[in-house]
This record gives structure tokens, sequence and C-alpha cells, in this order.
């Protein structure tokens, strides 16, 4: 199989453009939860104090967290759109609802992981600025690789990324048959195909504790169940024979 050329090698793109603060373009803010209220909580405050555009919403989608979790998200019921799903729906499933539940007006979707902190008031007109400048409907922070036929492809990681609608309602949803693990590379794959011109930041705007809390055999399972589907769904998606 052959994968065309990943638009996200080379220099990484800075801003060009001057910021415009409390631009009047909607962005929602997706926030996938599952058992760490105390990170969401940094999370939720890092984007309250930072967040020089006034256009935006957060939605948080909690995957079935326990009674600590849901104490604290019925505290914060009344400042941030909060979905709760009865079951762990991993991460795209959980991302997708968040998107369902978007303002109809938004122009951009940002999803982001909960153990994420924002720490440059500037950064929602950051990364609008470079989807704008760049025209790609994808950007995001920071790559991760996938080897198709031992040929290395660079995706964008999904612990913050933007995207604008015209792209999600050309490409998404996230492929839930990889519910945590292999649906950002499907996305970015994707999104390069149908030229959208992914991007990544070189601008610092967030710090990304990585925190992991899946139970290492189902992280495991998630992992050997994402090695099978992945070239599926790749070949599936360019109408290639599975």
């Amino acid at each position: 199989m052959t994968i065309p050329h990943n638009p996200l090698e080379g220099e990484r793109p800075e801003l060009t453009l001057n910021l415009e603060s409390n631009s009047d373009e909607q962005v929602s803010i997706i926030i996938v939860h599952k058992d760490r209220p105390e990170y969401l909580n940094i999370c939720l405050q890092s984007i309250a104090v930072t967040s020089m555009n006034n256009n935006y919403e957060i939605i948080v989608v909690d995957n079935n967290s326990g009674a600590d979790s849901q104490d604290f998200l019925d505290d914060i019921k009344n400042e941030v759109t909060v979905v709760k799903n009865k079951e762990n729906l991993f991460w795209a499933a959980a991302a997708n609802k968040g998107a369902e539940r978007a303002n109809k007006k938004s122009k951009y979707f940002i999803f982001m992981h909960c153990d994420v902190v924002i720490t440059n008031p500037a950064w929602l007109d950051l990364m609008i600025n470079v989807s704008e400048s760049s025209g790609s409907g994808l950007v995001g922070l920071e790559l991760q690789s996938y080897y198709m036929q031992s040929q290395k492809v660079d995706f964008i990681q999904e612990w913050c990324m933007l995207v604008t609608r015209e792209c999600w309602e050309k490409i998404g949803p996230f492929e839930e048959r990889l519910p945590q693990i292999g649906s950002p590379f499907i996305f970015t794959v994707e999104a390069q195909n149908k030229g959208f011109k992914p991007q990544v930041m070189k601008n610092i705007v967030a710090h990304h504790y990585k925190i992991f809390s899946l139970d290492i055999n189902e992280y495991e399972r998630l992992i050997e169940q994402a090695m099978v589907m992945i070239p599926k769904v790749v070949r599936e998606k360019q109408g290639m024979p599975l």
C-alpha cells in the first residue's frame, strides 16, 4: 500500500498573522475525562485564566467515572456542559459525543485530554491563526509516528488538537472501531488525503501530564486491537480490498 507524502514532515509552522483577541468565531473545547477530577479541575482553571478569546464553550465528556468525580462534575455543571456516559466509551466515542453537543455556530472544535494545562494566554488565537494562515483543517501540538509497511507516517496526537468544522464534517467522526488507540492516526491520514493540510505548531501553548489511567491488561488488549484494525480501516477508506 502506498501512503501519500506526509505534509507534516519538515519545519513546523510558526504564527505569521497578528493576534486578534476576542475573535467573533465560536470555539467548542471538548474535554474527555475518566476518574481524574484533580487534573480536570486544573485544566478548567487554566483555560479560564489564560483564554483571551471569550467566544468559547467547554464540554466535558465523562466516561463513567467514580463517585468522587461525579461530585466534582455536579459542582461544575452550571459552568460547563457535562455529558455523562453510562459506561467507559474510551476516547474516540466520547470525543464524538462531545462534538455532537457542540454549539452549531462553532467554527472550530478543540479536543483535549483532561490532564492538559494551558500555559499561553493567546493559545486559542495561535491555534486558529495557524489554521487560517496555512489553510489547515487540523492543527495539533505534538506528533507521533506509525509505520505502514515499513513507511513512517506522522500523525497529530489528540491530547490537544484543533479541527475546523469543515474538516470535521468531511472526515469526522473519529473512528470508534479504534476506541483508544489509532483513531487520531486515521483522522490525520484522512485530513491529509482530502486536502486539509494537517499542521503541528512550534509555539508552546500547553503542558500535557500524560497520566496513564488504563489497566495494563486492558491497554495491551487495545494495542492488539489497534494493530489489527488500523490497516483494515486504512484500506477501507482508500477503497482497497480488505
